[in-house]
């Protein structure tokens, strides 16, 4: 008797701790986390998979310098909240990135907002913005002129001295 009780009583808190694994809370916590460090360490094929479709395109533009221009010294989640509608499915996080970059290598601070839908069983980024900092972070670089890069190549073709292009090795 007291045998079956033990195993309800690990049954029972088993249960309790899938449950807990479900919440709102922890599901909008994973997703914060991933795409976060995923971003950080330029993996953006994780990030990417934590955004929603529609916001996509523009997430991987303001993401583009991350780990060539931009180098990401650390991030840390600021807060969460993953009911802040009627009907419980948006949600808000806060992070700071610190960064540097390449040019300069000046270090700055920059605290994103980042807004989050409820899909399916997890949540989604669809849309950031720059709350506080240094705005530079999610600057989506220009274009270049395609008419650059000839004029480029024209003035290496015109230099009539090649010593300084001489190795000191």
């Amino acid at each position: 008797m007291a045998r079956r009780f033990w195993w309800a009583g690990v049954l029972v808190g088993l249960f309790g701790c899938v449950i807990q694994n479900l919440s709102p809370e922890t599901r909008l916590r994973d997703s914060v986390i991933e795409l976060n460090e995923g971003a950080r360490w330029g993996r953006m094929d994780v990030a990417s998979g934590f955004v929603a479709p529609p916001f996509r395109p523009q997430f991987k533009l303001s993401h583009m310098r991350w780990g060539r221009d931009i180098q990401i010294a650390d991030t840390e989640i600021l807060g969460m909240n993953p009911h802040t509608d009627e009907e419980g499915e948006g949600a808000f996080s806060r992070v700071t990135v610190r960064w540097y970059d390449q040019n300069t290598m000046v270090l700055a601070s920059t605290v994103i907002r980042q807004t989050w839908q409820k899909h399916k069983q997890t949540f989604l980024l669809t849309n950031e913005s720059i709350e506080s900092g240094h705005p530079g972070l999610l600057v989506i670089p220009e274009v270049e002129q395609s008419a650059q890069p000839a004029r480029r190549q024209e003035e290496y073709e015109n230099f009539e001295d090649d010593s300084q292009w001489s190795s000191i090795y």
